[in-house]
């Protein structure tokens, strides 16, 4: 069919173009693909994901008027995303997720990629990475992933009370993106125990490997209708907590370990934080190790307000909340990008999406 004919852009607004069926072929259908995000107890999650959040905003405002569009979406379900991203900005910590009774709508990410093709940029390709949260506390998810572990199908898994996200999104997924808390590396002079709660380990590395063990275990008997693992994320919170002891950790892991420098130039590779994992975490290590995929690290931190004698400031001295540094308008000609913008590590976020498209695309 020929000629001008109506239809929605993403937005939802009608725009007209011409040889409908032409372009159709090459831009009917928005590829998706699915990865899952899963955090241990006090890990950062929430606060990681703000971030996340936060960033994906500013890179699709930049990209508005480019050829290359990246647009996101946030589908908050029965969750508070937005309202985190907006607490990050205003310089607080996002509450941890609690306790939950059930979820029925589901959060989650939609991150997308629209990209021209070779005959020009009437005619894009659209991709999709579809990052659905399993909006659970810590230690709740470990005790379903107790449970989860004994069922011999995803039927059975199902029936589970609260189990049906998690059993949906795992059986969807192909790829993971952990979170891990640095304090939680246990020897370290930083180790910061977890709560200590009823079926839980004392043992940071016995309630990763509670989580992601059955997973990895119903991916490898479900192959048939489950898509396989194809990548792997791992970020690591707080991590500027490990930069003034990275002498420790190199005679730890024998190897060097190289943080971010003074200067702020970004630079952390790969096999120093697995290197860390594998001395801190050596149970969770061997499981992401055994699948033989690709793993990609990403430090994570946020930096907090001090004063001249570099005193950490507080919102809440007695709650002992600290205040993120944000910037201040005067600090750049470009000042609609820096208005209530966190101070952290945009770098790695930016990294984090690239890698997401990188997963997106992947045939």
């Amino acid at each position: 069919m020929s000629g001008w004919q109506k239809v929605k852009d993403f937005a939802g607004w009608e725009n007209e173009h011409k040889n409908e069926g032409v372009a159709r072929l090459l831009d009917s259908k928005v590829k998706k693909k699915t990865i899952v995000t899963i955090g241990t107890m006090r890990a950062g999650k929430t606060t990681h994901l703000a971030g996340l959040g936060a960033t994906a905003q500013y890179k699709a405002s930049d990209t508005a008027k480019s050829e290359r569009r990246f647009r996101f979406i946030v589908k908050e379900g029965e969750s508070n995303l937005l309202d985190d991203i907006a607490e990050l900005r205003f310089g607080h910590f996002p509450e941890a997720t609690k306790v939950v009774s059930n979820t029925t709508v589901k959060p989650a990410y939609v991150f997308e990629w629209e990209d021209p093709t070779f005959l020009s940029n009437r005619f894009n390709v659209v991709r999709q990475a579809d990052m659905p949260v399993i909006d659970y506390a810590g230690e709740q998810l470990v005790q379903l992933m107790t449970q989860v572990r004994k069922a011999k199908t995803l039927e059975q898994a199902s029936a589970i009370q609260n189990t049906d996200q998690l059993t949906v999104t795992v059986n969807q997924a192909s790829a993971l993106l952990i979170i891990i808390n640095a304090a939680r590396a246990e020897g370290l002079p930083i180790f910061e125990p977890e709560p200590q709660i009823k079926g839980m380990s004392r043992h940071p590395d016995v309630n990763c490997q509670r989580m992601l063990g059955p997973i990895i275990e119903y991916k490898h008997n479900n192959r048939q209708w489950s898509p396989p693992l194809e990548r792997i994320g791992l970020v690591v919170t707080a991590c500027d907590l490990l930069w003034p002891i990275a002498k420790t950790i190199s005679n730890f892991t024998g190897r060097p370990f190289d943080p971010i420098p003074e200067n702020g130039d970004p630079k952390i590779s790969n096999a120093s934080l697995d290197s860390f994992m594998k001395a801190f975490f050596p149970g969770t290590h061997s499981l992401i190790a055994s699948l033989n995929i690709d793993v990609q690290y990403f430090p994570s931190y946020f930096e907090l307000e001090r004063d001249a004698k570099g005193t950490v400031q507080y919102w809440d001295e007695e709650k002992r909340e600290p205040k993120i540094k944000r910037g201040n308008i005067f600090d750049s000609p470009d000042w609609e990008h820096n208005v209530n913008r966190p101070k952290y590590t945009e770098y790695w976020f930016n990294r984090e999406i690239e890698w997401l498209k990188d997963f997106a695309i992947r045939v």
